[in-house]
């Protein structure tokens, strides 16, 4: 085990030092241009961001690059014969690999591990490519823009015009629609989510020893909102105005939608919120201390990252490093033990959602529920499971006070809902240059007065031309 950490050792200080190190291997000019191209497709001109990750054994080690120095080292990635090497599809912001940190989304993505499915046993990847034409581009999903044949599955993509974090959930309702489609040749549910890594074209997979291969068939980039409307059109009202109101029952794919926007919000609430308080928490009183909501705000990341990725590992790993932010963080072994609740939540959550999700709307999973491992009847009499709390029961839970509530999506109160709707009215009601229609009106009039003035029209012309009275004329030639 020993000697295995220390060759991971070695390996890691490569990936950490691509610019650095030498190369002394020789690598086929083949393989480094395979790899260049998956890097080229995805992230050209991203300014984010990138991870390459590496895996041997049970050992993980990661590291990130922007895309300039990437691909001109990524040689002396390619060279190394004997570990798993994975790229992330997104970009981040800052180096951390965190759904938090996206900085771009630049690609669809659904890991295809046909070769798990009864049916699929036996066949190839060029017979599995022949069923995919043939049943499912086209009509359940659209062309890929590139697969990588990863050894055993593959991996396709859909390259999309880069969107921004705003983007996760429309992002990730419609790859939630993907995996829907695909999962009866194998589709992975837990490789689907926004921070994940997938194999680098040009390496070894070390189960098999087979080359990763990439078969580019369009490098044009599809609009995801061109992908919702043709595949998800019940989300077309409610992507354009997430305030419509339908008097018919919602769709599946909508209640979802709503579900998963909810999750995102709140779990990039938690993570505003403990920046704006610089890793401190808040006493009853408002001021801010080293201890107060840790291990809450830890639980409630924990279960939202579930929710929102379906990835239990990930959750966890995430909820680790957001621990971290705090200025005082709790020993990692407390993390683990004090959240480990979350993932049994969020599996009873799931349970109710994916068995009952005709009988509910699933918006009423808004509704708080405080008893930790009980379950609640609604205003409907249905019983349903999961950790989903009231604003107001977050807000007194967390110590959220009104500054910190303005800087907040969602976790917030009826008053701060008010102040948002008055300005948001405020700012409808003025024109680019922040006149009311009232003020635009008169501006246009005292502009047509002084004009006509200079043409040399006395104030009585001028009322009678404008049709205003001649005391306005003169109170308007003043201004």
């Amino acid at each position: 085990m020993l000697a295995e950490e220390n060759q991971i050792d070695d390996l890691s200080e490569i990936i950490r030092n691509l610019t650095i190190v030498p190369i002394e291997t020789v690598i086929n000019s083949s393989e480094v241009s395979r790899a260049q191209m998956q890097i080229d497709l995805l992230h050209r001109n991203d300014d984010g961001y990138i991870t390459i990750a590496i895996k041997k054994g049970s050992l993980w080690k990661q590291h990130h690059y922007k895309v300039d120095e990437l691909k001109e080292n990524i040689g002396k990635v390619v060279g190394i014969t004997d570990a798993n090497i994975y790229l992330s599809p997104n970009s981040f912001y800052k180096p951390m690999r965190r759904i938090e940190n996206i900085r771009k989304l630049n690609s669809l993505f659904i890991d295809l591990d046909y070769y798990t499915m009864e049916e699929c046993k036996g066949l190839s990847a060029e017979q599995i490519l022949w069923l995919l034409e043939k049943d499912y581009f086209k009509k359940s999903v659209p062309p890929p823009s590139f697969i990588v044949i990863s050894g055993q599955g593959m991996v396709i993509y859909w390259l999309i015009e880069p969107l921004p974090y705003m983007a996760l959930p429309l992002w990730n309702a419609t790859q939630k629609f993907f995996l829907e489609k695909l999962k009866e040749i194998g589709a992975d549910a837990k490789s689907i989510d926004a921070a994940r890594v997938s194999r680098l074209s040009g390496t070894i997979n070390q189960k098999n020893g087979q080359a990763t291969e990439i078969l580019v068939f369009n490098e044009d980039r599809y609009v995801l909102r061109d992908i919702q409307e043709l595949y998800l059109p019940e989300l077309n009202d409610y992507v354009k105005n997430p305030n419509v109101k339908k008097p018919r029952r919602k769709s599946k794919v909508l209640k979802l939608y709503n579900l998963y926007s909810l999750h995102h919000a709140r779990l990039m609430d938690l993570v505003e919120l403990q920046t704006f308080r610089k890793g401190y928490c808040r006493d009853a009183q408002g001021s801010l201390v080293e201890k107060g909501q840790r291990e809450l705000m830890c639980f409630l990341y924990r279960y939202l990252a579930c929710c929102f990725t379906s990835d239990l590992n990930k959750a966890l790993e995430d909820t680790l490093e957001f621990n971290k932010g705090f200025i005082c963080p709790l020993p990692e072994n407390e993390v683990r033990s004090q959240t480990s609740q979350a993932e049994k939540a969020y599996k009873e959550w799931l349970e109710n959602v994916f068995d009952n999700k005709e009988k509910e709307d699933l918006e009423q999973l808004k509704i708080a529920i405080k008893d930790d491992e009980k379950t609640k009847e609604n205003r409907s009499g249905y019983k349903y499971k999961g950790y989903n709390y009231k604003n107001t029961t977050l807000i007194g839970l967390l110590k959220i006070i009104e500054e910190e509530m303005r800087l907040l999506k969602t976790i917030i109160n009826t008053k701060e809902i008010k102040r948002r709707n008055n300005q948001n009215h405020k700012v409808k009601r003025r024109d680019e240059d922040g006149l009311t229609s009232r003020g635009k009106a008169k501006s246009e009039k005292v502009k047509a007065i002084k004009e006509l003035k200079l043409k040399g029209l006395t104030c009585r012309e001028i009322a009678v031309q404008i049709k205003v009275n001649l005391s306005t004329v003169s109170r308007y030639l003043k201004e």
